[in-house]
């Protein structure tokens, strides 16, 4: 009899499926800087060079774990999906235990060189899986935090390949106060 009523008061849902993000950015480095930066199995992964952990825990397929310094308690898998140096890289992410409400992520890192080899046209596509059923409140709210997160993450690989590693601790050193 109250059906509707109640129907009326329930929160409206978000869609399911995951949720794609877009990024690109012209980074004035040759190709090879970049993808190096990206490449986990690299020594000079940007990651690696902040100072968080990254250890290859398998190699068919190639699985590496990332600890982020900031969260100590939350480990990255690592999936490495395509690694085409230095033209793309990708890879599925999934953290131990979840973080908030992301499943998973998957990665792919384009990298076009301009034609006088100096400069990239660097793109990050990401497809985002949240837990299902969610609010579309918490949904948005969400995506908003992830699109933020794949823009720095777009940013510090600029700054990174262009000023170096000192230039983006000082913008992580703000991130993380």
């Amino acid at each position: 009899m109250f059906g509707w009523i109640r129907k009326m008061m329930q929160p409206e849902m978000a869609p399911e499926g995951p949720v794609t993000f877009d990024f690109e950015i012209e980074i004035a480095t040759p190709a090879e800087r970049i993808y190096s930066l990206i490449d986990f199995a690299s020594p000079t992964n940007a990651k690696r060079e902040l100072g968080h952990s990254v250890e290859q825990v398998s190699s068919n397929p190639e699985i590496w774990k990332l600890v982020i310094a900031q969260m100590p308690d939350a480990t990255f898998l690592e999936t490495v999906t395509e690694a085409t140096a230095p033209l793309c890289y990708s890879y599925r992410s999934v953290a131990e235990p979840q973080q908030g409400a992301m499943q998973w992520t998957e990665e792919r890192w384009t990298i076009q060189p301009q034609q006088d080899g100096a400069r990239c046209l660097v793109t990050l596509l990401v497809e985002a899986q949240f837990d299902e059923p969610l609010p579309m409140s918490d949904h948005q709210d969400h995506v908003i935090m992830m699109a933020m997160g794949c823009n720095n993450a777009v940013e510090k690989l600029k700054l990174h390949a262009e000023k170096g590693v000192a230039a983006v601790r000082e913008v992580e050193a703000q991130q993380f106060r």
